[in-house]
């Protein structure tokens, strides 16, 4: 999942607790229209942007149809969880558009502005296989991704601190699932 903008280096994950609810909602909403396929969701948090993906994850076959969103982010203005939920219906929009629509051609394949609910957002359609992504990187040797890659955060901020500000307190977070 590539950033869209250049200064966004360092970064954090959604917590897993979210993300699963995440998955939830949207399996729950589109149940009729998955099939045999899952969804997957991401995302990132990066001191200038939220940038999230959903994804369809077909059973069987290559094509992973998905959306991702970024959201410019100020930490000192924008609440987290209000522009996570601005996304959430961004994404249920974007999913009913393309369960109506007959190709995945209308779909931007660059980065694109949006005004939604009175937010710009940018907007990418991707068929990236993020599973077979993974896999190929990991038999390349190449290292995988972490919470928290080098980068442009203040040196003042915590994972603890980013967790709180998503009001998820790090006692709840004792790593099981």
């Amino acid at each position: 999942m590539q950033p869209r903008l250049s200064s966004s280096l360092k970064w954090t994950a959604l917590p897993e607790e979210l993300v699963d609810q995440l998955r939830s909602v949207f399996s729950t909403s589109f149940k009729e229209h998955l099939g045999t396929s899952s969804i997957a969701v991401e995302g990132r948090i990066y001191p200038r942007e939220i940038l999230m993906r959903v994804s369809l994850i077909p059973q069987q076959g290559l094509k992973q149809s998905g959306f991702n969103i970024s959201i410019d982010y100020q930490r000192e203005k924008d609440n987290v969880m209000k522009l996570v939920h601005l996304a959430v219906d961004a994404f249920g929009s974007l999913f009913e558009q393309f369960f109506a629509a007959e190709n995945d051609q209308e779909f931007p394949r660059l980065w694109q502005p949006v005004d939604f609910e009175g937010r710009q957002i940018y907007i990418l359609y991707t068929t990236e296989n993020t599973q077979l992504e993974a896999e190929a990187n990991r038999l390349l040797g190449l290292p995988e991704t972490t919470d928290l890659a080098q980068g442009d955060w203040d040196d003042d901020i915590t994972a603890e601190q980013i967790k709180a500000s998503l009001g998820i307190d790090s006692e709840d977070d004792d790593g099981s699932s």
